[in-house]
């Protein structure tokens, strides 16, 4: 039985969200028993993993109250793989009285269940992200915007309708971030998939086709060449100061006080040490492009009742 029609259905009235909890909650303990731990994670909608209890009770109550958080019909928080979520189905009916009394999970590593975690998380809403770029996009930057939406739409390879062009590039780029790949050994990797997959796929095949790619959503970041000892930034009067004024040292990477710096900055060698600079305000402007966002990030001045009672975290004077 698909997990979705009784994990995300209404558990005060179908008798199937109380027995598929069950089966989860001895699942969940024999993972615990497996590997020697003593706290059980929550997948509540409230607690989301984060939360841990020795109780197994007050995770029964937690998911009564609020129920499964979204999209973990993969239990791989609990030692369930992808692969057996999918091929694996529970007879709610004939197995009643076993999950009550016995339990069953398949034993998976910690590294499968992070990865599986991973592409679970993947399901990007590309339509969505369009839409806030178009929102946020300026005139000039129109044309660009055309030709992500084009790359969103674009199937992976003829035929291929799980992946897009975009779509597949995002999930390999997550992949890449989360395991700290370096760019050579994506590239690599690049090159073996597109000799992989059928013939004209629209697989990039280096780690600069794949940024330019994705560019067009990318959030603006100033770099600012800072001391290598902190003591200032090279920004506003200092911005073509060579050397510290604090503590005397260079600006740029194997600078000797005998080299010769040139007036263009940029031209004297690479920084000894970088600020990474993010706007605030290109950031604000796109979590508020996206309605549900900016419904949430209004909640507190909207729909938070204030009357001296602390029902939230921000009703403390605290």
């Amino acid at each position: 039985m698909d997990r979705n029609s009784w994990m995300y259905g209404n558990r005060y009235i179908d008798p199937r969200f109380a027995i598929g909890m069950v089966s989860f909650l001895k699942a969940a303990q024999e993972d615990r028993v497996k590997k020697g731990n003593e706290t059980i994670s929550c997948p509540c909608m409230e607690c989301k993993t984060f939360t841990e209890f020795k109780d197994i009770k007050q995770i029964e109550y937690h998911l009564l109250r609020n129920g499964f958080m979204f999209n973990y019909t993969c239990w791989s928080k609990h030692g369930e793989s992808l692969a057996s979520s999918s091929t694996t189905s529970i007879n709610l009916d004939d197995n009643y009285i076993e999950e009550n009394n016995a339990s069953h999970i398949s034993d998976d590593s910690d590294n499968l269940s992070e990865c599986n975690d991973i592409i679970n998380e993947g399901n990007d809403n590309l339509n969505d992200m369009c839409n806030d770029l178009e929102t946020n996009a300026c005139d000039n930057e129109q044309e660009k915007l055309q030709e992500i939406v084009a790359d969103a739409e674009k199937s992976l390879y003829v035929g291929c309708k799980k992946f897009s062009k975009l779509s597949a590039m995002l999930r390999l780029f997550k992949l890449k971030t989360h395991y700290s790949w370096s760019d050579k050994s994506f590239t690599c990797m690049l090159e073996l998939l597109h000799d992989m997959l059928p013939k004209d796929n629209e697989l990039p095949i280096s780690i600069y086709q794949s940024k330019k790619l994705m560019r067009p959503m990318e959030l603006e970041v100033e770099r600012i060449h800072a001391c290598p000892n902190d003591c200032m930034l090279y920004r506003n009067q200092f911005e073509k100061a060579h050397t510290c004024i604090t503590c005397g040292e260079s600006r740029y990477k194997c600078k000797n006080e005998n080299d010769k710096y040139d007036d263009d900055v940029t031209k004297s060698g690479p920084p000894a040490k970088l600020l990474w600079h993010f706007l605030i305000i290109p950031r604000l402007k796109r979590l508020f492009a996206n309605p549900k966002e900016s419904k949430l990030l209004h909640w507190h001045f909207d729909e938070r009742k204030d009357d001296g009672k602390l029902r939230h975290v921000a009703d403390s004077p605290h």
